[in-house]
């Protein structure tokens, strides 16, 4: 057996799925085995898939896919759900991984589990390179580009309200996969899951490193966009629909309680008495007045990356 599986969900993906290929076949580390499922490409992917396993039979497994998932989280989890390897990577169609990404990645895994034991959840993620369509640097830092703090934003508190952790720039171990393979409908996203999960019962390594080229083309599951105060403030003040702001706001808020709920259900039995209080704060805050919400929004740190962004969560919340 590999010592890591890298899983691969992909959908309609021909384009860029040859730069990403080539890719994995230059790591370093070539203890890897590839797991690919797709979700029903209607363009030249399958072909290009089929063609990557008659070559190297040995490292890429295609699973079938019987139906549909409906999305990238989905297929994630269900990819989640067949993975063996000790150590498990995640790759999206699109993008270019740096020649050390699979032996950095696993390394950092690795100390984790010497420090923590192989029974404690573990993710490791790295940074990216913004890069366009064509493979030029946009910025050389996805974190800085975002405006992110991508240590402080691990925390198990801040991951309540705010996910700093790029599924294609992550690693876990066996067993933060075996625990988070059961993605909930509530998750917003299988990497934000598989961090709250990872922040709330083990350890989450920031790692300085860039190993990634992180494609922007304009049809990106998430992707990426540059931030800065002065457009935040000028972008409210132009914008004159405060009101459908708002309701948009209040409906991402819903959205967080019932990925906080979906985890309470799940794991709630398992998280520590700091987690656990935590998490029972988050969810409490629906119920409290104004005034009491902020305050426990304060204590408990429940936050967002930047003053001007924290600022503007807890003046809508």
């Amino acid at each position: 057996m590999a010592r890591t599986d890298i899983l691969l969900a992909t959908y309609n993906g021909e384009t860029y799925l040859p730069a990403l290929i080539a890719s994995i076949e230059a790591q370093r580390d070539r203890d890897y085995r590839v797991l690919v499922r797709d979700d029903g490409s209607r363009d030249g992917t399958l072909t290009l898939i089929d063609a990557w396993r008659r070559r190297d039979s040995e490292r890429v497994l295609v699973l079938e896919a019987d139906q549909p998932a409906g999305g990238a989280a989905a297929n994630f989890a269900r990819l989640m759900a067949v993975a063996e390897a000790p150590y498990v990577l995640f790759a999206d169609q699109d993008d270019v991984w740096h020649p050390d990404k699979v032996g950095t990645t696993v390394a950092a895994l690795m100390r984790a589990e010497a420090e923590l034991g192989r029974e404690t959840p573990v993710l490791a993620f790295c940074d990216l390179a913004v890069v366009d369509a064509d493979g030029a640097v946009i910025n050389p830092s996805f974190r800085h580009f975002q405006g992110m703090d991508a240590v402080a934003g691990a925390a198990f508190n801040r991951l309540l309200t705010e996910n700093v952790v790029t599924g294609c720039a992550m690693g876990i171990n066996r067993s933060a996969c075996r625990i988070g393979c059961n993605v909930p409908a509530e998750s917003l996203m299988h990497d934000w899951w598989l961090a709250l999960v990872c922040a709330g019962l083990g350890k989450i390594i920031t790692m300085p490193e860039c190993l990634i080229d992180y494609r922007q083309h304009g049809n990106n599951a998430v992707g990426a966009k540059a931030w800065s105060a002065a457009d935040a403030i000028r972008d409210k003040i132009r914008s004159g629909r405060f009101r459908a702001n708002q309701q948009r706001f209040l409906a991402w808020m819903d959205r967080l309680y019932a990925q906080a709920a979906a985890l309470e259900r799940l794991h709630g039995a398992q998280l520590p008495p700091a987690q656990a209080r935590t998490l029972a704060a988050f969810r409490s805050l629906p119920q409290q007045s104004f005034l009491v919400r902020r305050m426990r929004m304060i204590r408990h740190g429940f936050r967002l990356s930047g003053v001007i962004r924290t600022i503007g969560f807890y003046l809508r919340a």
